[in-house]
């Protein structure tokens, strides 16, 4: 950038030729700077049109975990939010009906058995006496029919005991697999049964981002689509791919449900926020360098150089934005010549003495 040269231009102050008439100067003095600042030529570019929405982290797998058995809550190891792992404890169940359960069952086998043995020595005895024919052959298939009703009650008890000892591992609730609790329904105390859940659980194995996209836009969406993502919190932006679109529209927003696969990284939870920036055709635009904006206002602008090498400060509207550049979606056009460097102290309808840009 070079220095300013200032050209004096003195203009005429004219005076009433009559004393005692006070008229003021109809012209004043003004001061114009000439800058030897780059300039370029704007032309259109072509670029992938972006269209962004806004969505959410969702887990691809969600359990509902419930007992098996009827029991209280003895103990609940977790809490909601906390990272799981696969066969971790997360609930123990009272034992004491269990038990009990079991003795009763066993009992059963015990008494049972005991009248299994009586009656088969009663029938092994009684065969015997009707060869000699001591007894009838009634009193005989009596005593077989007994021993028969007892062995079938005896194996409906050991089935009973075997069904009772296998209640104790269901006292014992394990994760089923890594993930985060993301739900609790019940406090310890509380009465567990069988299909009530009692806690859920989101797995981690596949993490989706989760959003709406408008009608007008579904056309130009395809699964297996890279998509630019933005999740908040996250130290770095992420590419995913279109998982899965939901082709039933809501009928009032006319929007639809689309599921984007994320890359399995470390410090992604379901339920984080963030955006998703689809590549949606292209069209051309108008770039500017980054060192042509100047804000005045709060508000973005450029200097643009006229026909006689004056410059006209000109508000814009920038819309996406790199390290370098930026795309302006409105305000200036192709053909228009902007300065390229905003340097302080630059003011409407300075001259320009321009420089050809770099690439230009």
């Amino acid at each position: 950038m070079s220095t300013p040269r200032t050209t004096l231009a003195s203009l005429i102050l004219l005076s009433s030729a009559l004393l005692g008439c006070n008229e003021q100067p109809d012209e004043l003095t003004r001061t114009t700077k000439e800058w030897t600042l780059p300039v370029i030529t704007l032309s259109e570019t072509t670029l992938a049109n972006e269209y962004t929405v806004i969505g959410s982290v969702i887990s691809d797998q969600r359990i509902d975990i419930s007992s098996k058995i009827i029991g209280y809550i003895k103990t609940l190891t977790v809490r909601e939010g906390d990272l799981v792992k696969r066969g971790q404890l997360l609930l123990n169940l009272d034992g004491v009906g269990i038990e009990n359960a079991i003795l009763q069952a066993q009992a059963g086998v015990d008494s049972a058995s005991a009248q299994s043995k009586d009656l088969s020595s009663d029938v092994q005895r009684f065969e015997k006496l009707f060869k000699e024919g001591s007894i009838s052959e009634v009193k005989l298939r009596k005593t077989r029919l007994q021993y028969n009703t007892v062995q079938e009650r005896l194996a409906s008890a050991k089935a009973a005991l075997a069904t009772a000892r296998s209640q104790r591992q269901y006292s014992h609730i394990e994760s089923p697999a890594d993930g985060i609790i993301s739900a609790r329904y019940k406090q310890a105390g509380d009465l567990a049964s069988p299909g009530v859940p009692l806690l859920a659980l989101e797995s981690r194995d596949q993490l989706l981002f989760e959003t709406y996209v408008a009608e007008s836009q579904l056309l130009h969406i395809d699964i297996g689509d890279a998509v630019h993502l933005a999740i908040d919190n996250a130290s770095n932006d992420l590419i995913g791919s279109v998982a899965q679109i939901v082709h039933a529209g809501d009928p009032i927003s006319r929007t639809y449900k689309i599921k984007i696969k994320l890359p399995n990284i470390i410090g992604l939870h379901s339920g984080m926020f963030g955006r998703a920036h689809f590549k949606v055709g292209e069209a051309p635009n108008i770039v500017v360098p980054r060192s042509a904006i100047i804000v005045k206002g709060g508000l973005d602008g450029v200097y643009v150089v006229d026909e006689n090498e004056r410059i006209h400060f000109r508000w814009v509207r920038p819309k996406r934005q790199w390290p370098d550049t930026i795309e302006i979606a409105a305000g200036l056009k192709a053909g228009e010549r902007i300065v390229v460097t905003a340097t302080a102290g630059l003011s409407e309808d300075d001259l320009i003495v321009a420089e050809v840009a770099h690439g230009e």
